[in-house]
């Protein structure tokens, strides 16, 4: 009587088969966890991008029109592009304060970009005048970024408006015109991951001050000449100046 039970030929077609199935389910598990990973990294870039973005509108969204004195008395515009050592240095408001120390609400903040490291850096000062041993603070605001630009523009309707109602000279002594001041300011922000970024912020401020200069009159008949002149009386922007 013969003793029941596989072949050798059986088992080697079994075990081929279980063999395949393995490979296959191995491949399309590492697969799942590739992609899994895949999207893991570019989430996580997307929520650094977004929180440096956020960080860099709340300066850009509170910038405020102040001029400061560097180390050697010297007197620096409400905002500098493209200085000698930063790309973009402005003043800005509304510097929290919880610990009720006694300092100023404003702040001096400057961005630069680390070519070498990769790294977009974020500079401030917790005082606003320096004195000769005064040094910025620094922040790595984004890591992996391969260029940082900033380009400002100024609103020519508004410039002309401010030169023509304003004594230059007074103003210039109480500090609170600056001709060249952006009335906006677009930055492109550059990843091996995302590619270029670009993001557009309103200087409330300097916007603030151009269009309070018009009267009642003025806004009157402008509201008149919109119904037939929409895009004559467009803003007409101009290029400030880059930083790169």
């Amino acid at each position: 009587m013969r003793a029941s039970g596989f072949t050798l030929l059986e088992l080697l077609v079994a075990i081929s088969i279980f063999s395949v199935i393995g490979l296959g389910s191995y491949q399309l598990l590492q697969s799942v966890s590739e992609s899994h990973a895949r999207v893991r990294v570019s989430i996580d870039g997307y929520i650094r991008m977004s929180q440096a973005l956020t960080i860099m509108q709340r300066d850009f969204n509170q910038f405020v029109s102040r001029q400061v004195r560097d180390e050697y008395g010297e007197t620096i515009s409400s905002m500098v592009l493209d200085g000698q050592e930063f790309l973009i240095e402005f003043t800005r408001g509304g510097w929290s304060n919880p610990g009720g120390r006694s300092r100023s609400e404003l702040q001096r903040v400057a961005y630069s970009i680390d070519y070498q490291e990769e790294l977009l850096i974020r500079h401030f000062w917790v005082v606003l005048d320096r004195a000769e041993d005064s040094e910025p603070r620094s922040q790595i605001l984004l890591e992996s970024v391969t260029d940082f630009r900033v380009t400002g523009y100024t609103d020519l309707d508004l410039e002309a408006n401010r030169m023509a109602e304003g004594n230059d000279d007074e103003l210039l002594s109480e500090g609170s015109f600056e001709a060249t001041v952006p009335v906006g300011v677009e930055v492109v922000i550059a990843t091996d991951q995302l590619g270029e970024v670009r993001r557009i912020f309103q200087l409330v401020d300097s916007f603030s001050e151009g269009s309070t200069n018009k009267t009642e009159s003025e806004s009157s008949s402008n509201l008149e000449n919109d119904t037939d002149k929409n895009d004559a009386d467009a803003p007409s922007l101009s290029v400030l100046g880059v930083s790169r």
